[in-house]
């Protein structure tokens, strides 16, 4: 019987994590670069209950778009489902990771968004340190809707993000690998 009580226990708050941790956040826009800009980009998440590095990762992400003369807009999920159907040139989906799979209002929100096939997308998968299941994931979502993926990462809160640099936190080398790829991306693009 308290073998029974205590899984019981157990599932029961396993369920309750998850569902409070895929409720969609709150609507929120963050804007990176100058709104006059010829290239504009779109970076989607949902804000992680308990940490937020998917808005940090987004955001330095953004910063180096910026800085090669890009309009960067770092959404929620909640204020991208507002914005209107203007002309983007990179999405940016950042997904965080519970039970082995991306989350539900990112999934949702790019099963649903209308005008992805044919655009260029690059996925971010976040998680604790298990993510390659949730990045497939991620990846087979954007094929489907038969976007142009550019690249696909994964980064972690607390597994390291370079094996070979023990003194950079994860925190830090997770924003340092997301805007070496945003830089990256924003000159793939230029050279097109």
């Amino acid at each position: 019987m308290v073998v029974l009580w205590v899984v019981g226990s157990i599932a029961f708050l396993w369920t309750l994590l998850t569902f409070l941790a895929e409720i969609k956040g709150k609507e929120n826009i963050i804007l990176f670069g100058d709104s006059s800009s010829k290239r504009t980009a779109w970076l989607v998440y949902n804000p992680d209950l308990f940490y937020n590095l998917d808005q940090q990762v987004c955001s330095s992400f953004a910063q180096a778009l910026a800085d090669q003369g890009w309009l960067a807009k770092v959404a929620t999920v909640a204020a991208a489902e507002k914005m209107g159907s203007e002309t983007v040139d990179l999405y940016v989906f950042c997904a965080n990771t519970y039970n082995w799979a991306p989350d539900w209002p990112t999934s949702n929100y790019i099963k649903n968004h209308q005008v992805l096939q044919g655009k260029n997308a690059v996925a971010i998968t976040l998680g604790s340190g298990s993510t390659g299941n949730s990045q497939r994931l991620l990846e087979e979502m954007l094929n489907a809707k038969e976007v142009r993926l550019l690249a696909s990462i994964t980064l972690w809160l607390m597994r390291p993000n370079d094996e070979n640099d023990s003194k950079t936190s994860n925190v830090q080398m997770a924003k340092e690998k997301a805007k070496q790829l945003g830089k990256k991306i924003a000159q793939t693009l230029v050279d097109e």
